[in-house]
């Protein structure tokens, strides 16, 4: 929940629109309140996490002979050494020993490599809820509970009220509900008056941690599902300032039906304009391909039960981000996200601010993605995304303050002064820092921000407050505690 009842009043105010179609919902462009944003970072902390929660789909059952060579610690290491650090473990009958066993050892490996997994053990659907618990529940690489997979109608409200009841009995877990995404016109299927009032009951009824969904008309031919994809970003961002908790969100990572199969730069796009959106975590569909079938065709894990081209892109896309960033996507949050040009899902075209005077694709036809994110204490960062799959893009970003100063992310993971690793040229020009950088298609920078003009800001000056009294607050709960101690 937010900070007090004034506050999700007022935020409630601020960004909760009408209901009926995409364009009647997202007609305003919301904003979050500080102590949405910090709801938000302490969910984050909650988590436990050593760095940005990356999972998949794992269709995989302990039950069938053909999958059970393929759960082992060696496959587990394949999964960390993808750069995997929150997946999704396979389906177990908790009833056979062997199978129970099995499930303790994956669990052990994984904490081992420092993951967490999320749990299909259906016995909270009855009276085993204990049971799940006192075998598994404090296992330090279980994250949550998987309560369902895109609940819609009445039965919705079931499963939301199974993940208040997980969540009241183990309140250190994260029940895992993912949300079915917006399509126009798909209210009445899902049961609701409007998506918003959709995204608004799993996380009131469903006392979640954070919203989750899955969205993958990103690959459909060309640019026909951009805007239903960033629009899917939109709702969920704005339903995470909304309540007070992060969201995120379930990419494609195998070709089927109309989607093509993600080659390594609509990988990275992918993932990028996620993070970029404000995404606190992702997860792919799928990982195993098991048997054959539709026209699903290259997973990371093929039929052959064996590691293609689409693994190793991952593995390099997620690593790259680990190396460099680490925690920091943890530590941040969204404030704003901006479109260069097109601005898809009724999205947000740029316009200055305290952050970013100007940004500016050189080119014709190329375009670019901007998120705004803030930490605990105040500070800012921008994440600037060339929002191309195909095409490099060079992209001039004006910082404004005659103080200004910017700091990037080396490969050793550590901030430092100066432009982001892709710059090409720098310089002052008109009382703006001025610096320019070649990003390949769907590649992304990320500079910290610092001048007066961002510290005197309203927004930056808030959060250093709520942060200030928070650390006071401990404070004056460990003194307390203190003489008790003593006794």
């Amino acid at each position: 929940m937010i900070r007090s009842a004034t506050a999700l009043l007022l935020g409630g105010l601020l960004i909760l629109t009408g209901c009926g179609d995409q364009s009647a919902q997202l007609d305003q462009h919301a904003r979050p309140t500080p102590e949405a944003l910090q709801s938000i970072l302490d969910k984050n902390t909650s988590f436990e996490l050593a760095s940005y929660p990356i999972g998949f789909w794992n269709y995989l059952s302990m039950g069938d002979p053909a999958h059970r060579p393929h759960m082992t610690e060696a496959e587990v290491e394949s999964w960390a050494d993808a750069g995997f650090t929150l997946v999704q473990g396979p389906s177990f009958n908790p009833d056979e020993p062997d199978q129970a066993k099995l499930m303790t050892d994956m669990l052990d490996w994984a904490h081992q490599r420092g993951m967490k997994i999320i749990m299909w053990d259906k016995r909270f659907m009855g009276d085993g809820l204990d049971d799940t618990l006192a075998q598994y529940g404090q296992h330090p690489a279980m994250f949550g509970l998987h309560i369902v997979d895109e609940p819609i109608g009445k039965q919705a409200h079931f499963y939301y009220a199974a993940a208040k009841r997980v969540k009241e009995a183990a309140p250190h877990l994260h029940p895992f509900i993912n949300l079915a995404p917006y399509n126009p016109g798909n209210e009445a299927f899902i049961g609701v008056e409007s998506y918003s009032q959709y995204v608004d009951q799993a996380a009131e009824r469903g006392g979640l941690d954070y919203l989750c969904y899955d969205n993958y008309v990103q690959m459909e031919p060309d640019k026909e599902g951009w805007d239903r994809y960033f629009g899917n970003l939109r709702y969920m961002r704005e339903g995470g300032w909304r309540h007070g908790i992060p969201f995120w969100t379930t990419l494609l990572s195998v070709g089927h039906y109309r989607y093509r199969c993600p080659n390594y730069d609509e990988l990275r796009w992918q993932f990028n304009t996620a993070v970029a959106s404000g995404a606190a975590g992702v997860q792919y569909f799928f990982y195993y391909m098991r048997d054959p079938h539709k026209n699903y065709r290259h997973p990371p894990v093929d039929e052959f039960w064996e590691k293609t081209q689409t693994y190793y892109d991952l593995r390099k896309i997620h690593r790259a981000f680990h190396k460099r960033y680490g925690d920091l996507f943890l530590r941040v949050t969204p404030t704003r996200v901006t479109f260069t040009h097109q601005p898809y899902g009724d999205g947000e075209v740029f316009t200055p601010n305290e952050v970013l005077a100007e940004v500016r694709m050189l080119h014709d036809g190329t375009e670019g993605l901007v998120g705004e994110f803030i930490d605990a204490e105040g500070k800012r960062y921008i994440m600037v995304v060339n929002n191309s799959t195909t095409t490099p893009a060079y992209v001039i970003l004006g910082f404004p303050g005659e103080d200004v100063k910017i700091y990037n992310y080396g490969w050793d993971g550590k901030e430092r002064p100066g432009p982001a690793h892709c710059v090409e040229v720098k310089g002052w020009r008109d009382g703006t820092f001025k610096v320019g950088y070649w990003l390949a298609p769907g590649e992304e920078l990320v500079q910290r921000v610092d001048s007066e003009l961002i510290r005197n800001s309203e927004l930056s000056r808030q959060m250093r407050e709520l942060h200030e009294a928070d650390a006071q607050l401990g404070e004056a709960t460990e003194a307390e505690l203190a003489p008790a101690a003593n006794n």
